[in-house]
């Protein structure tokens, strides 16, 4: 059996007539960009978040750099960050001038909310990008209270946490941004880049507006220096038609992680993921951690056909392309441990039952073998 990693293209197989009917639509009517799908799709993602305004973007990357821009950042100006993430969450912070500050991760993978209070108390951060990891949100609460209360603004890294919610709440409560991303390995992805910024503040709604396209306020008016990242129409299309399977899908990800749980909650060499209380997760991605064997069975499933990845390795703060512009919150000790044991199966929700069982019966005879 062959079960890559992600599999788009039967996702488009089962979809394909609704795809081809509205990209169609976006052909017909010729605006393919800013067209009227592209404000239908932000008026749904303000409604989906509870929140007054969602602006597109032509990534999630631009979606987070914009947004620093957005809430002020200054040159040199220390952002508070994790060391287990994706890159674009640490060098959007480079991108707009600042400094990223690595710091280490609790057994949720999330940012250790003890040190991230203690700098915000101390005032030697200005700002945060608070990273929502492999479908679960990190508790923001009392860290954004906090962070209120010493001037330092917080933007949610929410690129993983489409339909996730914490007690009930989406992302964007506890924070002046969110930022979010369609690219495609996303639970909802364009074929191609996307993001959006979302947030009650104007403010900062007009200057995303603004950073999006050159600075232009119409009339051929440009009244700051801004880039070219507009949503294309089609994408948005796309993203609008998915959007509405994103409660089916999600269902078919948490029963593909209910199996997955129960197949392997006996096996003492693996950590299950955790669910915080009060989360919904997504399952984005479904993260384990292999003491010891990680690699050899990464080999033993690939020899399977069963496709894995890691999530992250190395760790932002060893990467060769931050070098010159961190600043560590050391130690990072636990970061380093857990990323030499992660391992990220597949969840995809065009996974079928029989590939679902074929990956933990593999995942099990390797255990037996070993």
């Amino acid at each position: 059996m062959n079960i890559p990693f992600m599999r788009l293209d039967r996702q488009f197989k089962m979809y394909k007539d609704s795809m081809i009917k509205a990209t169609e639509r976006v052909f017909e009517h010729g605006r393919v960009l800013q067209g009227p799908e592209v404000k239908t799709l932000e008026h749904e993602l303000s409604s989906m978040f509870c929140l007054k305004n969602a602006a597109t973007v032509g990534s999630g990357t631009d979606a987070l750099i914009y947004s620093l821009k957005a809430c002020g950042i200054q040159p040199k100006a220390k952002i508070a960050v994790t060391s287990l993430s994706f890159v674009a969450s640490a060098s959007c912070i480079v991108h707009a001038g600042g400094i990223p500050v690595f710091i280490d991760v609790d057994d949720n993978f999330m940012t250790r909310q003890d040190i991230l209070m203690d700098l915000i108390q101390k005032r030697s951060i200005d700002g945060i990008i608070a990273v929502h990891l492999y479908g679960q949100m990190m508790d923001l609460e009392e860290i954004y209270r906090e962070a209120q209360k010493n001037g330092i603004f917080v933007i949610e890294d929410a690129a993983q946490c489409l339909g996730s919610t914490r007690y009930g709440n989406p992302p964007g409560k506890y924070s002046d941004a969110t930022c979010i991303s369609f690219d495609p390995t996303k639970v909802i992805g364009a074929y191609g880049s996307g993001g959006a910024v979302l947030t009650d503040n104007q403010d900062i709604n007009e200057k995303i507006i603004k950073s999006r396209y050159h600075g232009h306020l119409g009339n051929r008016v440009y009244e700051e220096v801004g880039f070219n990242s507009q949503l294309a129409t089609v994408q948005a299309a796309i993203i609008l038609l998915k959007l509405k399977y994103l409660d089916e899908w999600q269902n078919r990800r948490t029963a593909i992680a209910n199996s997955y749980f129960e197949a392997f909650q006996y096996i003492d060499s693996i950590t299950l993921p955790n669910i915080m209380k009060g989360n919904v997760h997504n399952f984005h991605k479904y993260v384990l951690r292999i003491k010891d064997k990680r690699d050899a069975m990464t080999q033993y499933l690939r020899n399977k056909g069963i496709a894995t990845s890691i999530h992250y390795s190395p760790p932002l703060h060893q990467q060769p392309c931050f070098n010159k512009y961190m600043s560590i919150q050391a130690p990072l000790t636990h970061v380093e441990s857990i990323v030499p044991e992660l391992l990220s199966l597949p969840i995809y929700p065009e996974l079928k039952d029989e590939e679902v069982t074929y990956i933990c019966d593999s995942l099990i005879s390797f255990f037996n073998l070993s």
